[in-house]
């Protein structure tokens, strides 16, 4: 058995140079293959729900950052929390959320 380790991947300095800091415009400089980004996993065992997961999101985020500004509060030190293949914010995260036209209704 034979397992891609991907988030050693992830962590390749050749691939991505500063992996750990963040920076979302490498995705926009360049496109990496289905070898060098795997988030879905790969193969016969790739998530079915990627696409409509890739979609969702980029909807989801569109509608936050034109909406919305996010500031965190000062003071915060944010670190990373790994749980298990993924990275995720903790979960003691304090921001400010401040809608952008408050004259605008907001629908829920």
């Amino acid at each position: 058995m034979a397992i891609a380790p991907i988030y050693l991947t992830h962590q390749r300095e050749d691939i991505y140079p500063e992996p750990k800091k963040f920076q979302p415009e490498r995705f926009l400089e360049r496109q990496f293959s289905p070898f060098e980004y795997l988030p879905f996993g790969g193969g016969s065992r790739r998530c079915l729900g990627s696409n409509q997961a890739l979609f969702e999101m980029t909807i989801v985020l569109a509608t936050i950052v034109s909406q919305w500004e996010l500031k965190l509060l000062p003071g915060q030190n944010i670190k990373p929390v790994r749980r298990g293949v993924t990275i995720a914010a903790p979960g003691n995260m304090r921001m400010v959320v401040k809608q952008k036209f408050p004259s605008v209704a907001c629908v829920n």
